[in-house]
């Protein structure tokens, strides 16, 4: 009884933490459809209909990588777990190493996304306080901005890509000094800028060049522009700082201790580790013992119909089992099932020491068959 207390207290803990942080998620979704229902005049079951979509997206993709969709899934409570450690920053950095392209890219959507509604904001304070601007501003200034910005941005574009080059082929001497570079001259610059200049372009497109400009339009092409050519002119202050200025070295020692923090989180908290430490008898290493002629109980791939190797585990069955098998007075957990395992067509799953009743058995092969998740081979 004081074993169970005992666990389902981080669970509660967890549970308690994925209900705040949905209910943050929550409102800051309602915060951002408002703003587009209002500066755009979408209507709310349009907006609905989309948020519907991405968290059906978002979902699948979950779904597709092996994880179990429930707060039980291990892979889940392990990066909990991490993030509880190490914090989210650590965490997207981890990811962003792991998947560096695809987080470069929704990072610079991300930004653009940031910027548009700060624009929308401040369009909603201005017409709040002022009705209007003191002085007409034509569509063509919007259309001017557009061709101005693009122009910046192209030779900007160009001047980094010599800047980088003379970095890339000069001064580095070895694989992870050329690995820092690849990491600071990131893509979520390029996805940033070229997607302002997109928005800007829209909303050049949909004034005609004869009628006066809005408030919304003037403050978010203001904005997007502002914010793009900054970040632009900052990528190369910084590039031109690393060539002419500052010692290499130093730079690279920094980016070595980040990539020994990712190294640390990699391999602390696993979903194995977790697994050891959340349901009692199973071990994160698991290797069956000799048979030395003992009585034993084999459950096998064959029994449960799976195959491939196993992406999840829903730790609310495994305590089950093991439940289960503590009411057996001659039986134990001698090998677990552990993510990571591949299942041939006659593998073993769980093997106990000792013989349990046929009922245990049904029970523990439903529970088995609940609570794993496997990949390439059903």
């Amino acid at each position: 009884m004081g074993l169970q207390i005992q666990t389902s207290i981080p669970i509660l803990k967890y549970l308690g933490f994925f209900v705040v942080q949905f209910t943050a998620l929550v409102l800051i979704l309602f915060a951002f459809a408002t703003s587009i229902n209002r500066a755009f005049g979408v209507d709310w079951e349009v907006i609905f209909l989309a948020y519907i979509i991405i968290i059906l997206i978002v979902f699948v993709g979950i779904w597709r990588k092996g994880f179990f969709i429930s707060p039980w899934s291990l892979r889940i409570r392990t990066s909990y777990m991490k993030y509880n450690r190490f914090g989210a920053i650590s965490l997207l950095n981890l990811f962003k190493s792991q998947r560096r392209r695809q987080m470069e890219f929704f990072k610079g959507v991300f930004y653009v996304i940031v910027v548009l509604v700060a624009g929308i904001l401040m369009a909603f304070l201005h017409s709040s306080i002022l009705e209007d601007f003191p002085f007409d501003i034509s569509a063509n200034v919007l259309e001017t901005t557009w061709q101005v910005h693009a122009v910046i941005i192209g030779f900007s574009f160009v001047a980094l890509t010599f800047v980088w080059e003379e970095i890339y082929n000069n001064s580095l001497s070895d694989e992870l000094s050329r690995l820092f570079v690849e990491d600071i001259g990131s893509i979520w610059t390029v996805t940033f800028v070229f997607g302002a200049n997109l928005l800007i372009g829209i909303i050049t497109f949909t004034h005609s060049s004869d009628q006066t400009a809005g408030v919304l339009p003037i403050y978010t092409t203001a904005i997007l522009f502002t914010a793009s050519i900054a970040t632009v002119a900052r990528r190369f202050l910084d590039a031109l700082d690393l060539l002419f200025y500052t010692e290499l070295n130093e730079e690279v020692k920094n980016f070595a201790k980040e990539d020994l923090e990712k190294e640390i989180i990699t391999t602390s908290s696993t979903p194995n580790q977790v697994l050891a430490e959340s349901v009692s008898g199973f071990n994160q290493v698991s290797v069956p013992l000799g048979n030395f002629n003992l009585e034993r109980t084999t459950i096998s791939s064959r029994d449960l119909g799976k195959k491939g190797s196993i992406t999840d585990i829903n730790l609310r069955r495994m305590r089950r089992i093991s439940e289960i098998v503590d009411q057996e007075d001659r039986a134990s957990i001698d090998q677990n099932p552990t993510v990571g395992r591949t299942l041939a067509e006659d593998s073993a799953v769980l093997s106990l020491k000792g013989e349990i009743s046929d009922e245990s058995r049904e029970q523990i092969e439903k529970q088995l068959r609940r609570g794993l998740r496997t990949q390439g081979g059903n």
